[in-house]
């Protein structure tokens, strides 16, 4: 059986008490319309409205970079100036999780790029050094 709400719970008190207590009917339909009301508020806050704009300025600079960064690197970005490596950290795993950004662990350390960028460790040597 599934978990009943608390709307459903009254509706069925409504259907049992019927019409014998007028004055209990008034007050459980006040009481079903008051929990209705209660989690229609649609829309972003002031602070994801806030995040949201930092999230475009972080894809903005891993897709001109067109290569993986490290979060210290993607944080020296003058736009992201005052941001908090918790924040950072936090901004960078909801794109993850939504899937606009790839994360990949490498020596310990993990990086991120736009989704569809091929990893290049840092350190290797491109393969044309070994033709010349």
């Amino acid at each position: 059986m599934a978990n009943m709400t608390y709307v459903e719970a009254i509706n069925f008190a409504l259907t049992v008490i019927g019409d014998t207590n007028p004055e209990a009917t008034e007050k459980l339909n006040a009481l079903a319309h008051q929990i209705g009301k209660r989690g229609t508020k649609t829309g972003l806050t002031k602070t994801q409205k806030a995040n949201e704009v930092l999230k475009a300025v972080i894809l903005d600079i891993l897709a001109d970079a067109e290569e993986f960064m490290y979060m210290a690197d993607l944080m020296a970005d003058e736009r992201l100036a005052g941001l908090s490596p918790q924040k950072m950290g936090a901004l960078l795993g909801q794109l993850v999780k939504a899937d606009e950004v790839v994360k990949h662990i490498y020596k310990k350390r993990t990086m991120y790029a736009v989704k569809g960028v091929e990893f290049v460790a840092p350190d290797a040597e491109p393969a044309d050094a070994d033709a010349q």
